[in-house]
């Protein structure tokens, strides 16, 4: 899935550069995109699930500026029994690489790692490379 994000004057810094820390709240948005084709964060919630991050990266290609709207394509890049890696793939106008995240999420229910509700595992988000196995949080 391809969500389409403004860059927008509050994530610039002075030079109309968007801060570094910015990226994980496209790839946050991305993700909750994501998710809304899958039956959204209510549903999960709804399935007394929530998700946490229990780890988070990226590497910057070329810096993202004001105005620029980016291209953000959210894939599984895992799906465990407790955890779902997803890969954030930032491109300005579609082709030109900005930069690549990869976040981890948990499962949780009751403060503690679950498996994942079935809206996440189901058939239909894996593809080709997908590793699915075992993984415990």
């Amino acid at each position: 899935m391809i969500s389409h994000l403004p860059v927008r004057p509050r994530h610039c810094d002075a030079q109309a550069m968007m801060h570094a820390t910015r990226y994980y709240e496209y790839f946050e948005d991305a993700f909750l995109d994501w998710l809304a084709a899958r039956g959204g964060y209510d549903r999960l919630r709804r399935e007394g699930a929530d998700l946490v991050v229990k780890a988070s990266g990226c590497e910057h290609h070329s810096p993202a500026r004001l105005g620029d709207v980016l291209a953000v394509e959210s894939t599984p890049a895992r799906v465990g029994t407790t955890s779902l890696t997803m890969t954030f793939t930032m491109r300005r106008a579609e082709d030109e690489l900005v930069a690549v995240g990869t976040i981890t999420y948990v499962c949780v229910r009751d403060g503690r790692a679950a498996p994942l509700p079935a809206m996440l595992t189901r058939p239909s988000i894996e593809g080709p490379g997908l590793g699915a196995g075992s993984d415990q949080a």
